[in-house]
C-alpha cells in the first residue's frame, strides 16, 4: 500500500462523513511526491483535523475565523511533514469536529472560498 492509499483508507475508517476533511484530503491526494510521508504511523486524519483545528483557533478574533483554503491545505501538509512532537502533539486529545462547510466561488476572480463553522 502507498501513502496516497493510506490516506483514502484512513478517509474510509475515519471520515466518511466529514465534507471538509473530503476536501482536504482530496487535495493531499494531489500533492505529488508525499507517498513515502503519508505512510508515517504516527500521523492520521482526526489528529491533523484536531492540529488545524488549533490553528484556526490560534487565528479566531471572537471565537471566529476565516481561514484561506491555501493556508488549511499548508497545514495539512505541515502535520505530515514534521513529527508530532515538533508539532506540539506529544500527548494529542483527539476530538470530533462536527462542521457545516460552505464552498463559495467569487464571479469576479473564480477563486473557491471554504467556510468552516465549528
Amino acid at each position: 500500500m502507498d501513502g496516497y492509499e493510506r490516506l483514502k483508507q484512513l478517509y474510509r475508517d475515519d471520515g466518511k462523513n466529514d465534507n471538509a476533511l473530503n476536501i482536504i484530503l482530496e487535495y493531499l491526494i494531489k500533492v505529488p511526491d508525499m507517498s513515502d510521508v503519508y505512510l508515517n504511523q504516527e500521523k492520521n486524519l482526526t489528529q491533523m483535523m484536531s492540529y488545524i483545528n488549533r490553528k484556526a483557533k490560534e487565528q479566531a478574533v471572537n471565537n471566529v475565523a476565516v481561514i484561506e483554503d491555501e493556508i488549511v491545505y499548508n497545514w495539512s501538509l505541515e502535520y505530515f511533514k514534521k513529527g508530532n512532537e515538533e508539532l506540539g502533539l506529544n500527548n494529542p486529545i483527539p476530538i470530533t469536529l462536527k462542521t457545516k462547510v460552505e464552498k463559495k466561488e467569487d464571479k469576479l476572480t473564480g477563486q473557491l472560498s471554504l467556510e468552516l463553522e465549528f
